[in-house]
């Protein structure tokens, strides 16, 4: 094992993964072989205000990203992983069209306190036609 008095710089500790004398991986290498990412398409990155329910009662929030299969929102406050959640899209307005909207059902995958505010990642199991309409006056 190296130590501060032997040829290394570092010491190193065997019970750690990744960090035994014999681990020849970065702990970049590391992390990345033990989780997968799970995202089937890219997110576009977005601030539009839309609504969501949780907890029965609807409530604003800002859509942070997008995707046909789910979205970061910015909240006011925690909800549980795991919890139903239904998001109410609204298209931009353009050229004076009709604004188009959609409600997505889905779940609450993670969620986590960021400054002041709550943010969530939401997961839809389907892709209805009027999120693609949304997503496609965001590119």
């Amino acid at each position: 094992m190296d130590t501060l008095a032997g040829p290394g710089l570092y010491s190193r500790h065997p019970s750690v993964p990744g960090c035994s004398s014999s681990s020849k991986k970065s702990m970049g290498e590391t992390l990345a072989t033990s989780r997968s990412n799970r995202r089937i398409t890219a997110r576009k990155a977005c601030l539009l205000t839309v609504r969501y329910r949780a907890n029965g009662d609807w409530r604003p929030a800002t859509a942070m990203d997008l995707s046909p299969y789910g979205c970061r929102l910015r909240v006011g406050e925690d909800i549980d992983r795991g919890a139903v959640v239904a998001v109410v899209f609204e298209a931009p307005i353009q050229d004076g069209a009709r604004t188009a909207s959609v409600e997505v059902p889905g779940k609450a995958i993670w969620a986590r306190l960021e400054g002041l505010s709550f943010q969530v990642g939401v997961h839809f199991d389907d892709s209805p036609m009027g999120l693609l309409e949304i997503l496609s006056v965001l590119s």
